[in-house]
């Protein structure tokens, strides 16, 4: 009897959980949805950002791919503080900024960590990606036609034949690799610092030599100190002339203090030989290092000092050079921006700087064109910006200022050879001087309230009347988990005119990084104070006083049991609460964390021991960066609310209210019950990641509850699956634990042809 039962029991399951994803997709459309929004227009020192809502940028990495099938290359930059995609259009009609940010192109490719490199191995002319994996590199190839898709080639990294076995292709995070054909076979070697950081590895690739092609990375590592020189383990120093001494008068190995090295490969002396610039970590300008031998048998014989000699590349730390075709004019720039993975090391603005080659000759003269190249199209508040939306001068238009963690103002090496910077908070002011229908803000003050002069990082405003005089006043929180009160001297109506700050406001202190924001619950007569913290939770105080005399008394230090944290990224959780109301009036809550997660919680209660309902710990799947700070607001008076994204990179990025559609076209789609699936949509093929290694099978299922194909696979947590003879249109993907047959994952895919 049991054998007939289970497969009817299956099915019954699948055919309910059918009906019920169609239910929330109808159930979806009548709540609030969100779509990426690249208005309204922001307007600084009376010039239009074009790019204004794309996040801003900081450590980042440049690769160039066709995105929209056009034949003309596109931009993909990778921000490593968050582990961001952004992709962006190149317009050649556009002659000022012909880069426009496009985030519907991120949903083609696999999630990318820590570096990344756009290159064609196989010589199909699509390029290829080669990305950070722990103990090496993952390669992926683009399989794609009119838009890029990528399948994974290699699990769980890149080997090498080394002594007398192959092993993983050692690249840390701290290290970005030379991958291009040194050799001039057609394919592609690689070179990277080994273990300890001072002799660089040659690794070749043996794919022509073996099967006559470039389709395979197969590598042997032939070579043990390319260039012939070695890196200080300690310092930047560069010995030139080694390893053909014997091994006890090599460098001495020690505690490397300075790990971590960048690759660039250019000729700068025009001989045809590809020279080297090497980043390293801690240090703001790169070494230039003359080779003398070939591409392949390197042999580094002087270095220059200050290069590019009109303008010499200094960043604060770890400069990143990489040399291509940026203007797609036929030649090539440099572009150089901090490798640093620490969130504390680099300029966070004036971050990326472009040189333009404007030689005549085959020896290249780089000038310096920009300090902020695409910064400077898009709100960039350095480190960690914080958008909060307020009326500030009562004219009933909806304004923003912005806080940040904070600006660099300087950076020095400390008596243990270790580089600190530090940094200052701002407030910026963007005045909306359009409509309430059609919003258009410019920067009105970049030092709102003159808040840099208290010396102080993480700023976050809030507002409220604290006075009962009808005007704004604002509480500034910050770094120290204290607050700071500037009493609003002007008359309703009119900009405000802050009295002196004074500290320690009402003698709240939430322990560090306070996030407040000020509310009337349902049912209140005067505004409460909700303050997120470092901690990850969210602190309530309640109101006793009045409106013109509040006072503050903390009533829960863990108010609806939220807590942020993920103990996987960080102990830290950085919570930003932020309230809003939904179509049904019922009020919201969305908390912005370190991991960058945006938390969804509903069923909000002032109880002291209310417990908030999680409705999402991934917030319609949006990803934007680490420490994210959300905003919502209505901007443009459709009767939806609009959301703002502050992040780490210091930008703000903006997303459309709206009734949304069925879901499955977001990037990366992860739901709760622990799946992820990209490219999604999809053509030939897809990858699907679980939380955890198994024994699957997967199944797709058309809309009707037919198996249209099903495929199994022991101790994974990652599976390609072919759906190349699927017909275009929605699917779900069903996976089904093997060791007990149970379902435990669904979701949906939709296929494109």
């Amino acid at each position: 009897m049991q054998t007939h039962m289970r497969p009817r029991l299956l099915f019954l399951i699948l055919i309910k959980l059918v009906l019920f994803l169609n239910l929330s997709i109808a159930q979806n459309t009548n709540e609030f949805g969100f779509l990426p929004w690249h208005g309204p227009d922001v307007f600084v020192h009376g010039e239009k950002l074009d790019n204004a809502w794309a996040g801003g940028l900081n450590n980042v990495q440049f690769g160039k791919i066709d995105l929209n099938g056009d034949e003309i290359d596109d931009l993909i930059i990778f921000d490593r503080h968050g582990d961001r995609l952004l992709p962006f259009i190149f317009n050649p009609e556009s002659a000022v900024n012909p880069y426009q940010y496009a985030p519907e192109y991120r949903r083609f490719f696999p999630p990318i960590k820590q570096w990344f490199q756009l290159v064609d191995y196989n010589n199909d002319g699509k390029p290829d990606i080669f990305t950070y994996t722990p103990g090496g590199i993952l390669a992926f190839k683009n399989i794609g036609t009119d838009y890029p898709a990528f399948e994974q080639v290699v699990d769980p990294y890149i080997t090498s034949f080394q002594g007398s076995i192959f092993t993983n292709l050692l690249v840390t995070y701290v290290d970005y690799p030379v991958i291009q054909d040194l050799d001039g076979d057609g394919d592609l070697d690689i070179i990277t610092f080994w273990g300890l950081g001072s002799y660089v590895d040659l690794h070749q690739n043996m794919s022509m030599e073996l099967y006559g092609n470039a389709d395979s990375l197969v590598f042997h590592k032939v070579e043990g100190c390319w260039g012939r020189f070695a890196e200080n383990p300690e310092s930047n120093e560069i010995y030139l002339d080694t390893c053909y001494q014997k091994s006890d008068q090599m460098i001495r190995k020690s505690d490397p203090k300075h790990t971590g090295s960048t690759f660039c490969l250019l000729d700068m002396n025009g001989d045809g030989i590809n020279d080297l610039i090497l980043g390293d970590v801690d240090y703001s300008d790169p070494a230039f290092l003359i080779n003398g031998g070939d591409d392949f048998n390197a042999v580094m014989t002087s270095q220059i000092f200050n290069y590019p000699e009109t303008s010499p590349i200094d960043l604060w730390s770890f400069p990143l050079v990489q040399h291509f075709d940026i203007s797609n004019n036929g030649k090539k720039e440099l572009v150089v921006s901090p490798f640093d993975p620490g969130l504390f090391k680099s300029a966070g603005y004036n971050s990326v700087w472009m040189y333009e080659d404007v030689s005549e000759t085959v020896v290249p003269d780089f000038r310096l064109v920009t300090q902020s190249f695409l910064q400077n199209t898009m709100i960039d508040m350095g480190f960690g910006s914080h958008p909060v939306f307020v009326d500030i001068n009562q004219d009933g238009l909806t304004d923003m200022v912005v806080g940040n963690f904070g600006f660099n103002d300087s950076c020095i090496v400390n008596l243990n050879g270790q580089l600190k910077c530090y940094y200052t908070g701002r407030l910026h002011l963007y005045i909306n001087n359009g409509s309430t229908i059609n919003p258009s803000f410019i920067l009105a003050d970049d030092d709102f309230a003159g808040a840099s002069a208290l010396r102080l990082r993480g700023l976050y405003p809030a507002f409220a009347d604290l006075d009962g005089n009808g005007s704004l006043d604002m509480i500034l929180g910050n770094e120290t988990g204290s607050l700071w009160h500037f009493q609003n001297l002007a008359l309703p109506g009119q900009m405000p005119v802050y009295a002196t700050p004074v500290n320690n406001w009402q003698s709240i202190d939430v322990g560090a990084n306070s996030t407040p924001v000020f509310l009337k619950f349902p049912g209140e007569e005067t505004i409460s104070l909700v303050i997120g913290n470092a901690d990850g939770k969210v602190v309530y105080y309640r109101n006793s006083g009045n409106i013109a005399n509040p006072d503050f008394e903390m009533i829960t230090d863990f108010f609806g049991k939220v807590n942020v944290t993920d103990p996987q990224v960080s102990y830290t959780g950085h919570s930003v609460p932020c309230f809003f109301e939904g179509k049904d009036g019922e009020l919201n809550l969305l908390v912005g964390s370190e991991s960058g997660m945006i938390f969804h919680y509903k069923n909000i209660s002032t109880t002291t021991e209310a417990t908030f309902d999680l409705v999402s710990s991934h917030f319609m799947y949006i990803s934007e960066g680490i420490r994210t700070s959300p905003g919502v607001i209505d901007l443009n008076s459709d009767g939806f609310p609009d959301l703002a994204i502050g992040n780490y990179s210091g930008g703000v990025v903006l997303y459309k209210g709206t009734t949304p559609g069925p879901i499955g076209i977001h990037e990366n789609e992860k739901v709760q019950t622990g799946i992820s699936i990209y490219p999604n949509p999809a053509k030939e093929t897809f990858v699907i990641e679980f939380e955890s290694s198994g024994d699957w099978e997967v199944r797709i299922i058309d809309i009707h509850g037919k198996v249209m194909k099903r495929q199994k696979a022991e101790r994974i947590s990652r599976m390609q699956f072919d759906s190349g003879n699927l017909p275009a249109g929605l699917y779900y993907v069903i996976a089904i634990e093997n060791q007990y047959s149970k379902l435990m994952s669904a979701s949906k895919i939709v296929i494109i042809r």
